[in-house]
């Protein structure tokens, strides 16, 4: 056991290295509220396997004046309702599509943006180290939403030690319409700690944040920027649930520690996954999960 301590705290140190580096930098002037609070684990789904779900974001008001889609969000609450598809073409190769839908801040349910064409590859583990993957993802707005396009690229790192599940996904942000040629691309990231308590139910700690443009990044201790108030940094409890063979459900409740981040947030990922086809197995057991949970 003082083996696995070790082993996992020096995990702990270095993912709290990475999140503490990024801390103290640079965010996007338009304060959009932060609303992707989801995790991509290492595993994809099985060749020939459909998953289908909703993830659901309740955002309550944000402690300051900025408009979001042309409307005030100071005594608004807001709802980010996103609808997936995703095909595992093989066990480690998988499509995607995620449709945004946004409600609150003064207008009704609509829709937001199509992340389409999105891709997850799941790479050969590291021995000693991590799993690493990635997943590309192509933004495309909707007509009068006023967003941007974008290429979004997120590396993927997890590390399972005994009953501890450490994952750590850093999101890179490339605009691709053109109205921002010179600028580099926007970093953010999510990471979770988890410890299993089943086999299908773990609970664990959740970190999400957005720390905008990769080259003002300022050192952890630097000196004082007029926007790293506008950073948006979040912290969740969270719980991840297998229900029977196809069911994925996950909850989490979380709060901002940022003066723009929302002050309470709660969301939950309900996934549905199934193979209507037979497929011959020809990725061999070193793609078998060691668990049934994320």
């Amino acid at each position: 056991m003082p083996r696995t301590f070790s082993a996992l705290l020096s995990c702990v140190l270095t993912l709290s290295g990475i999140l503490f580096s990024f801390s103290f930098s640079l965010s996007h002037a338009d304060a959009d509220p932060f609303r992707d609070f989801i995790i991509y684990p290492y595993e994809t789904p099985e060749q020939g396997e459909i998953s289908i779900g909703t993830w659901q974001t309740v955002l309550l008001p944000n402690k300051t004046a900025e408009s979001v889609y042309g409307a005030n969000i100071r005594n608004a609450d807001l709802l980010f309702s996103t609808y997936v598809l995703e095909f595992g073409v093989t066990d480690w190769w998988t499509l995607g599509t995620y449709v945004d839908f946004v409600a609150g801040g003064g207008q009704t349910y609509s829709y937001l943006q199509t992340r389409a064409i999105t891709t997850r590859l799941r790479l050969p583990r590291i021995p000693d180290f991590i799993d690493p993957a990635v997943q590309i993802e192509y933004w495309a707005p909707g007509g009068g939403t006023g967003m941007q396009s974008f290429l979004d690229i997120i590396l993927i790192g997890e590390k399972k030690i005994d009953r501890f599940i450490l994952d750590i996904n850093g999101s890179f942000l490339f605009a691709t319409d053109g109205s921002e040629p010179s600028y580099p691309p926007a970093f953010s990231y999510s990471a979770g700690l988890y410890y299993l308590l089943a086999d299908n139910v773990n609970a664990g700690i959740e970190a999400f944040g957005e720390e905008g443009m990769i080259s003002n990044m300022d050192p952890l201790g630097g000196p004082p920027s007029q926007y790293a108030a506008m950073q948006q940094q979040f912290i969740f409890q969270s719980w991840n649930v297998a229900i029977g063979d196809h069911i994925d459900w996950n909850i989490g409740v979380g709060t901002g520690l940022t003066p723009v981040s929302s002050p309470f947030a709660i969301k939950t990922i309900f996934e549905y996954h199934f193979k209507p086809f037979n497929f011959e197995e020809k990725e061999g057991e070193q793609y078998k999960e060691e668990q049934n949970v994320h």
